[in-house]
């Protein structure tokens, strides 16, 4: 169903492009399509496929039977391990699942969670957001960064105007995408610096410590450096 629905969907403003293309320049020839035709299969693909991803995944989160699972065991995966967890069913059954993907960090043995399973599933679907939460930041973003590309793809087709679509993505870069980016890295590199004094990452180079510590110690003024102007440029904009 996907892949009808991407191929329309490219088909559509492939058309609706070219129509605006003609009514600029007349001799405006199929053979210049080839560069946008890529360009709208790809990012439509990838709009639409994180669109099934993430509507599945809210409508399972919602209405899905869930289940109380403990995670008792690994699955060897070469590069990466699957955790496996015990639940009952409704019938009271005691069932045995992995939860279908691999980390090179796996959940806890003993961990207790949420599950959905449905009977005849190979695998079991992880409801506890606090599991996932980097997998499912990161979806999310890419979701939101091609649903917002694809948006203006569709505008520039019917020749709408877009320079609110720009605006809107300066302003998620500068207001979501650098501090966030800023504080995970002041996060990571604190993260490590507390390690090697607990003594779990004891064996790590005294210099590769004076780079984190450097890099924590001007990351974190510059960080509420941004924060600032960027205060001060929006009460800027409000006086005006």
């Amino acid at each position: 169903m996907t892949i009808f629905s991407i191929l329309i969907f490219t088909a559509v403003i492939l058309f609706l492009f070219h129509q605006k293309k003609r009514r600029e320049d007349e001799n405006y020839a199929y053979s210049e399509m080839m560069l946008p035709a890529i360009a709208t299969l790809v990012i439509s693909g990838i709009f639409f496929n994180l669109a099934s991803v993430v509507g599945n995944s809210a409508y399972s989160y919602l209405f899905d039977k869930k289940y109380d699972a403990t995670v008792v065991a690994y699955e060897d995966l070469g590069g990466s391990r699957m955790a496996v967890v015990e639940f009952k069913n409704d019938q009271n059954e005691l069932l045995r699942k992995s939860v279908g993907y691999g980390s090179s960090d796996p959940i806890e043995i003993g961990t207790k969670i949420k599950v959905s399973y449905e009977n005849g599933d190979r695998h079991v679907k992880v409801q506890s957001y606090s599991q996932k939460k980097v997998m499912v930041a990161f979806t999310v973003f890419f979701f939101l960064v091609f649903g917002l590309a694809t948006l203006g793809m569709v505008l520039y087709a019917l020749d709408k105007d877009i320079s609110f679509n720009f605006k809107i993505g300066i302003g998620f870069v500068m207001y979501l995408i650098f501090p966030a980016g800023m504080l995970f890295f002041i996060g990571v590199l604190s993260w490590v610096i507390w390690e090697y004094f607990q003594g779990r990452k004891d064996d790590m180079p005294i210099w590769a410590l004076g780079i984190c510590s450097l890099f924590v110690t001007l990351l974190i003024p510059a960080f509420f450096g941004y924060l600032k102007m960027l205060f001060d440029k929006g009460s800027n904009l409000n006086d005006m």
